[in-house]
């Protein structure tokens, strides 16, 4: 019996595993659903996601020198992109390497409404309270080598959820196989649901908000995180670089180490 099913089994009333199969569900993309809502990522080549393959092959030298695979997204204040950097991010690293797209944003979901996922199908919150096995909350998009895990509903309890050790067994089964995984979060500012997350992945990307995010709540995050490594930001929204996009507020990405200066 592996450590999911024994976790499983522990949270759930006896009698009742059987009837959750791990089944994840395959569906098929409705473009101009992802197009009203800015996930540019799985559509053809563009100047708009150019910055983006510019993260991407970034995160990669990362991932193959480090030998990290698990990332979080985050950002200092609410409204700063992160949850649209994390899925578009997600979806070009799966057209050249296998990856999973995690949502831990318990509080306030918004993945699975941005993509148009199904609204009654189970979720990452269903797996931490014990309700389902992890295989259960996949989705998939038919011809992409990307696995999604999306929060079904706002959680009061987020903070005993994230605590749980099922939350480094679900990112350890994301990672499997040498997959990428990318974490969208919570802001920095509102819980410290990043800290207990934090403890779970491999580094931190920053996204901030040019004219927007303060110095002093990004070094706020370095300090939240520590000891995992914020291993690079991306600045969103930009108003000084060059706007060589069509419509969509992202634009520079490093992953170097960023120090809080």
């Amino acid at each position: 019996m592996n450590a999911e099913m024994q976790f499983f089994q522990q949270g759930r009333p006896q009698g009742r595993i059987e009837l959750m199969p791990a089944l994840g569900v395959t569906l098929e993309p409705d473009p101009q659903h992802l197009a009203a809502n800015g996930i540019a990522g799985f559509g053809a080549m563009s100047d708009a996601i150019q910055p983006l393959m510019m993260a991407r092959s970034a995160l990669l030298d990362h991932a193959r020198s480090s030998g990290h695979r698990r990332f979080a997204i985050t950002s200092a204040e609410p409204g700063n992109g992160k949850t649209h950097i994390a899925a578009n991010l997600a979806a070009v690293l799966a057209r050249v390497h296998p990856a999973v797209l995690v949502e831990l944003d318990l509080r306030r979901p918004s993945l699975g409404e941005r993509l148009g996922l199904p609204a009654d199908a189970l979720g990452v919150d269903d797996f931490l309270s014990g309700e389902c096995p992890w295989g259960a909350t996949e989705m998939r998009f038919e011809g992409v080598d990307l696995a999604i895990h999306r929060v079904r509903r706002q959680r009061a309890g987020a903070e005993s959820l994230l605590a749980s050790p099922a939350l480094p067994l679900a990112l350890d089964r994301a990672s499997e196989s040498g997959a990428i995984c990318i974490v969208d979060t919570p802001p920095a500012i509102l819980s410290d649901d990043l800290l207990l997350i934090a403890q779970a992945v491999d580094g931190v990307i920053v996204v901030a908000e040019e004219g927007r995010s303060s110095k002093r709540g990004l070094q706020e995050i370095v300090r939240v995180v520590s000891p995992t490594p914020v291993i690079g930001s991306i600045l969103n929204r930009s108003i000084t670089l060059p706007r060589r996009r069509e419509g969509y507020d992202y634009y520079q990405a490093a992953t170097k180490n960023v120090a809080p200066a």
